[in-house]
């Protein structure tokens, strides 16, 4: 008698190589010229062979050209109107964010998700189901749970301690005390993972939940709710090295929008799935004192 076994046979690492891990990605190759391209998806184009490359840079240069005859859009046609739900007076009394946004002009709007600048240049599409009610979706978009999903290793007595996530969101940790007990908790800082818009000398840029907007987008949604804020300085607007500069984008009349991602201007392609964290190190010395 023969029997199939459903499942796949287990993979191995192969011997003598670096195991790397993937994702794809959308990317605005069409508002990236070829060095800029090159430091974005460079470490992809090394595994394919002459041929998979040339057709990756041949599909770059196809969409320079698509970016250049792209409609205009009116860029400042953007906030709808003003979003008043029970999630809006939740937010307005919970002091972390208070205390991030009090010092800038802000509110919560309906906003025209195709006409909002991108200062991101890649987006993983996750394809989550797309809300049918407006309940869900300002869950969706303005969800009032903030801590950012992390898992912890330790070496003990004295460590280290090895906090990762796969959100990027993870730069530093709280520290809170039990002084009656003793105890020290450690956790990753919380997040505010609003659907997040900037506005900035007229324009309005998406500066967090791409992937979400992407998503809305690609089902047809193109109105959605969001934190709408002004931005102080231009620098506020940027997202690093590795995104837009607001000087390319306030520079051409055409600035590469979200909704781009899911157009000609944009091809497919991969990138390293990474981890950040914060690594702790303990220095535990005994001490007598006297009371």
């Amino acid at each position: 008698m023969t029997t199939v076994n459903p499942l796949p046979p287990p993979t191995v690492p192969a011997r003598g190589v670096v195991q790397r891990t993937w994702v794809d990605v959308r990317v605005l190759a069409g508002f990236t010229d070829p060095n800029h391209l090159q430091a974005l998806i460079g470490e992809y184009l090394t595994t394919l062979d002459a041929v998979g490359q040339q057709q990756l840079l041949a599909a770059a240069q196809a969409a320079r050209e698509a970016t250049k005859t792209l409609p205009a859009v009116p860029l400042n046609d953007v906030v709808v109107r003003p979003l008043t739900a029970p999630v809006v007076n939740e937010m307005l009394a919970d002091p972390l964010f208070v205390s991030t946004f009090q010092a800038r002009p802000f509110g919560f709007h309906y906003v025209r998700a195709d006409r909002l600048v991108a200062v991101q240049t890649t987006v993983n599409p996750r394809h989550d189901p797309v809300p049918d009610s407006e309940h869900d979706l300002l869950a969706l978009c303005l969800p009032h749970h903030w801590e950012v999903p992390a898992e912890i290793s330790f070496v003990p007595p004295a460590g280290p301690i090895q906090i990762t996530s796969s959100s990027p969101t993870l730069q530093t940790v709280k520290i809170e005390m039990e002084r009656t007990t003793g105890q020290v908790t450690l956790a990753p800082t919380p997040h505010i993972n609003l659907v997040q818009v900037q506005e900035f000398n007229g324009r309005f840029y998406l500066r967090n939940g791409y992937h979400r907007v992407y998503d809305l987008l690609a089902a047809g949604r193109t109105e959605i709710p969001a934190l709408v804020s002004q931005a102080l300085a231009p620098q506020e607007v940027e997202l690093g090295p590795a995104g837009f500069g607001i000087g390319y984008t306030m520079g051409i009349a055409r600035p590469p929008l979200v909704a781009d991602f899911l157009g000609a201007a944009a091809i497919e392609a991969k990138v390293r799935e990474r981890r950040y964290g914060v690594a702790i190190n303990l220095d535990i010395k005994p001490f007598s004192i006297g009371i």
